[in-house]
């Protein structure tokens, strides 16, 4: 007979997202690369490892600062000094998921469902449906002074989120905050799939035969979108993510604060331009982060709604709750129950 006791942990959705996403990754990468007979690659491990082991650390680190640990440590000065930015710092954790979600596709691994491009397809949808390539046609306005502001817009996309997050974050109750986080966790995730489905390398690349106009400017935005261009991964098109998330983060702005919603709408609105006229996207991925924005603001407040916090009980020796702090007090589990040795 062994004495066991029953204690809550609470996932966060926005934690429980990039979880299925990185168990999601690691198992088409067994599958896949195992049908191809490759071997697994260590940038595999140092991406998707490191990243559910800090997904499952960050809810040990948070019940070992949190009130629940406080009698049994006897540091009370120490946990209160550190519990406050502790809570600041989980309720930031999205954007270093979304980053590392974002880069367990890089290198080949866009091509582990798909192993060829899809920039033909993709260019075929854009001929049928608009009579035309968008980024070949924007050379008839191409200027210095318009690519600045292009470059600028699309920069911009790394300052809008958390430019409305932190408004959000400041001004409004701290639900709305992590609604927020958990519609940009749900989009990244649609986002990232969509990048494993449909793989491509964009017209910058694909139409370069066609393009007559160089991208002249000022040089005042080179080094940021050099910048951006060095840290992208290859194939990051289908749908565009510049496009989704911010339409998404407009949204919230929208939902927050109308004013800040009308300031933000001229960048916004430049930014979706901006990734066709600098020949990073076909015109079809423009529309699909554009459906795919509301559709994933909708679905991700009804799951905030339902799961915004989900309770996971795990059965536990009894006399573990004493020898480790960061688990739930007593009173917050179960009566210890009586359970039959292996069950």
């Amino acid at each position: 007979m062994t004495s066991k006791a029953r204690v809550t942990f609470h996932v966060r959705l926005e934690d429980l997202v990039a979880l299925v996403f990185f168990l999601l990754n690691f198992f088409l990468r067994l599958i896949f690369r195992g049908l191809e007979h490759d071997n697994f690659s260590p940038a595999d491990v140092l991406i998707i490892i490191p990243a559910v082991t800090l997904l499952l650390a960050k809810e040990m680190v948070h019940y070992f600062v949190s009130a629940k640990a406080v009698p049994a440590l006897g540091n009370e000065g120490a946990l209160d000094f550190a519990r406050p930015y502790w809570e600041i710092i989980r309720d930031w954790f999205p954007f270093l998921f979304i980053l590392l979600m974002y880069y367990s596709l890089w290198g080949d691994a866009t091509h582990l469902m798909v192993t060829t491009d899809r920039d033909q397809e993709l260019m075929a949808i854009d001929q049928r449906l608009f009579g035309f390539q968008a980024s070949v046609a924007l050379q008839a306005i191409i200027s210095p002074w318009l690519t600045d502001w292009m470059a600028f817009a699309y920069f911009f996309h790394i300052i809008n989120i958390p430019l409305v997050a932190c408004f959000v974050y400041l001004r409004r109750d701290r639900v709305r905050f992590r609604e927020m986080m958990s519609g940009i966790m749900v989009i990244s995730f649609f986002g990232l799939m969509g990048y494993l489905l449909v793989p491509a390398i964009g017209p910058m690349y694909t139409l370069r035969n066609q393009y007559t106009v160089a991208l002249h400017s000022g040089g005042l935005f080179n080094r940021e979108v050099d910048f951006m261009d060095f840290a992208r991964i290859r194939r990051d098109v289908f749908p565009s993510l510049h496009v989704g998330i911010s339409f998404l983060a407009w949204l919230y702005a929208y939902r927050n604060s109308r004013k800040l919603f009308w300031i933000l709408s001229p960048l916004i609105l430049s930014l979706w331009v901006s990734t066709v006229y600098l020949r990073y996207h076909y015109l079809i991925d423009v529309v699909a982060g554009l459906i795919l924005a509301p559709l994933c603001f909708l679905l991700a407040n009804w799951l905030f709604r339902q799961f915004g916090d989900i309770p996971v009980r795990v059965a536990i020796p009894a006399d573990w709750i004493n020898r480790l702090p960061w688990l739930p007090k007593p009173s917050m589990a179960e009566p210890p129950q009586k359970l039959e040795g292996g069950q």
